[in-house]
């Protein structure tokens, strides 16, 4: 078990901002439109969309999206030279509205989009062992309350996966073992058994019923006297 949690990875701040605020460079975004005509608008709302998804940027980007593609709308449909006036007209409306409505509004919002972003804190090192002891207390009190279960409710305890961790469980015990019921291949993680002690607490149980007591485990089983505190520790008896 390592001595210290991995580290959490920073999180990632694409586009950052100046770290003064929005700088002369940002004009030139601003001024898209009127660089680009038609296709600018959508291009800069995009970019204004991706560094700060927010609805003073996404909402523009839809719309001035909708007005590029109905300024084609409107002329697509006609051969060359047989457009309609009308349609000359909206089209002609349309593209002089987005191009410059979207260089004010991009102005507008210009320090909403490049403001800096705050520096992400950095996490502060943990010391060896303070995210350890935590984790075993808390542990321990799964286990706790999944024996007051087991004891009150042997059935209910037995529906929930309690000692079964080969089974999908309905509730943390914190690591507790059925020795009754729980297979060989599970009984065999406890600390002192192996599979010759693992089958034999099978075989045992298949021949003459479930283990009463923990007591009777030790003594039939024969675990090492080294053991018994983790076996204690980590075992459950459910009828």
């Amino acid at each position: 078990m390592p001595s210290t949690p991995p580290p959490p990875r920073p999180p990632a701040t694409p586009f950052p901002g100046p770290p003064g605020g929005p700088g002369a460079a940002t004009f030139a975004w601003a001024l898209l439109p009127l660089v680009v005509p038609g296709a600018g608008a959508p291009l800069a709302f995009g970019i204004a969309a991706g560094r700060r998804p927010t609805a003073a940027t996404v909402a523009p980007a839809i719309a001035y999206t909708a007005v590029f593609l109905g300024f084609f709308a409107l002329i697509l449909p006609f051969d060359v030279g047989e457009t309609p006036d009308w349609a000359l007209w909206s089209a002609f409306v349309l593209m002089v509205a987005s191009t410059f409505g979207a260089a004010v509004h991009l102005l507008a919002v210009r320090r909403h989009v490049w403001a800096p972003r705050s520096p992400a804190p950095v996490p502060k090192p943990v010391p060896a062992g303070d995210w350890v002891a935590p984790a075993l207390d808390q542990a321990a009190r799964l286990r706790e309350d999944a024996r007051r279960l087991a004891e009150g409710d042997p059935s209910l305890a037995k529906r929930s996966g309690v000692g079964r961790p080969d089974r999908p469980r309905r509730l943390d015990d914190g690591g507790l073992v059925d020795l009754n019921h729980a297979p060989a291949a599970v009984l065999c993680e406890l600390p002192g058994f192996n599979a010759a002690l693992a089958e034999q607490v099978r075989e045992r149980v298949e021949r003459l019923g479930p283990f009463q007591s923990l007591d009777e485990v030790i003594v039939e089983v024969g675990v090492a006297p080294g053991f018994e505190r983790h076996l204690r520790e980590y075992a459950v008896l459910l009828p």
